[in-house]
């Protein structure tokens, strides 16, 4: 058994990177917040991806306000920065604060803007699977360095948050992702069924009041890894606990945990995490070697994050075109 250790990365330009650098090779993926009051968090992944060579690295991004279009052709640019180890987690915003930030169109009630996400999230994959993997030829006898009878044309039609049609044209000016499609993380809320059913990872916050993992379990497919998102322990009768914690997870359904640490707490957590966490969690068989996992093959070891979550290689959309 290997269970699923996933970690919270605030994008502060003075801790973040040696955060990283600290989990890599360690925790399976970093999930990288954006709340409006600092940097990017697509832009911030795009500078850790070279910076790290084993670590997920997947930003969160409010769809609600940015365009499909963009949202695909950046998260693609990220997997291959990253060297297949993107992923993308996709959010909302239904606050007037943030609205104003963009100035695009008004606040959304939740439900609304969750429906537009995951008609989002269709859009992204439809965009990354516009060109096939050999799309690009490079043959210099006929000067051609796209064959573009492997792209493919795609048009969505999408009701955003305020009821307003609009349409999304393809093909990507991009090429699609090393990994096909990069891991599409939602957390699960209220009104959201839609959008975590197209997930390919689900995060359970219960003590948020979100569903519970039983419910989770029922609903989703059974190739679905769900994490639980818990507190990063700061002691080590904490870290007692959390090992305690898991265990429980993992009978109930949970596929592992994203443990969440501040920005001021996040490096001394990887230090943690790294020397007192992940060590408990394998002498209590929760939790494989780096040693192990490569002798076995896979699971967390895998070069790619689909890989290292347990998910299967993307197929394209477009494969019998």
């Amino acid at each position: 058994m290997s269970v699923i250790i996933a970690t919270t990365l605030t994008p502060d330009p003075i801790s973040g990177p040696a955060t990283a650098k600290t989990l890599d090779g360690h925790a399976d993926f970093a999930l990288i917040p954006d709340d409006f009051t600092g940097l990017d968090a697509l832009e911030f992944a795009s500078w850790l991806g070279p910076l790290t060579s084993r670590l997920g690295i997947v930003p969160e991004v409010r769809a609600t306000h940015l365009e499909p279009f963009h949202l695909a052709t950046a998260s693609a640019t990220l997997d291959y920065t990253a060297r297949a180890r993107a992923g993308l987690a996709v959010g909302i915003s239904s606050t007037p604060a943030e609205a104003v930030l963009f100035g695009r169109r008004g606040p959304a009630p939740a439900p609304a803007a969750w429906a537009e996400a995951a008609s989002v999230i269709d859009v992204i994959r439809r965009l990354w699977d516009s060109w096939d993997n050999d799309a690009i030829i490079r043959d210099e006898a006929t000067d051609r360095y796209i064959d573009r009878d492997r792209l493919h044309y795609i048009e969505a039609q999408v009701q955003d948050s305020t009821g307003v049609d609009y349409s999304v044209l393809g093909p990507s000016i991009t090429p699609r992702p090393p990994q096909g499609h990069p891991p599409i993380i939602v957390r699960a809320e209220a009104c959201n069924e839609a959008a975590r059913g197209a997930a390919d990872v689900v995060l359970a916050d219960e003590a948020a009041g979100t569903i519970s993992l039983e419910d989770l379990r029922t609903e989703l497919d059974p190739g679905v890894p769900v994490l639980t998102v818990l507190p990063a322990p700061t002691t080590r009768a904490e870290v007692a606990e959390l090992v305690s914690s898991v265990r429980i997870l993992v009978e109930r359904g949970a596929s592992g945990v994203l443990l969440t640490a501040s920005a001021e707490n996040q490096l001394d957590f990887s230090v943690r995490l790294v020397s007192e966490i992940l060590p408990a969690l394998h002498a209590a068989g929760l939790r494989d070697t780096p040693e192990v996992v490569a002798a076995l093959g896979g699971g967390n070891d895998a070069s790619d994050l689909r890989g290292r979550l347990g998910l299967a290689p993307a197929v394209n959309l477009y494969a019998d075109a």
